[in-house]
């Protein structure tokens, strides 16, 4: 079960980080020295901010991918983990934080990410002066999305103190 936690919480920093260093890869590759300089002749050939704005799009669309995928991963994590809790260690402390995760998952991958990504993808291309009227909702979505992301990651490292501390019981793995 610990590997599975682990494994449950190190993902969620991994895909994290990521999307945050999808988005600042398009600028440090736009202004970087070090970008190829093919690469930047061609962006170059593009009108005033069309790279960056199709990079950026790339970007989100990579992001979307990834939270998607992560999102069924962590609903087979958290189905395996909520099994496990309640049927071979029938630990009530367990069992409730499993099935907080579990059902906060349920709701980022079933009603949050699909919103995101409609908004999203509805703005993508939208200028931003004066801002688009979806922009606050985007912004309210992907706040709520955040804040839940992590309460689940909190909910985690609680169950992760718990399992440390449940008391070693021959042939009983954790």
């Amino acid at each position: 079960m610990a590997i599975l936690l682990g494994g449950w919480l190190f993902g969620a920093l991994i895909i994290g980080g990521m999307a945050a260093q999808n988005f600042s890869m398009v600028d440090r590759l736009l202004n970087s020295v070090d970008s190829s300089r093919q690469f930047l002749n061609k962006a170059a050939e593009l009108p005033p901010g069309e790279a960056r704005l199709m990079l950026r799009y790339l970007a989100s669309e990579l992001n979307r991918f990834y939270f998607q995928a992560w999102e069924w991963i962590e609903l087979i994590l958290g189905g395996i983990l909520l099994a496990l809790a309640a049927s071979k260690l029938k630990n009530r402390k367990l069992t409730i934080g499993f099935a907080i995760m579990l059902g906060i998952t349920l709701l980022m991958r079933f009603y949050l990410t699909p919103g995101l990504t409609f908004v999203g993808r509805s703005l993508d291309f939208v200028p931003r002066d004066p801002p688009p009227p979806g922009l606050a909702y985007f912004g309210l979505l992907h706040t709520t999305y955040s804040i839940l992301d992590l309460m689940k990651f909190v909910v985690g490292i609680w169950m992760a103190v718990v399992l440390v501390r449940l008391p070693a019981s021959p042939g009983k793995s954790q």
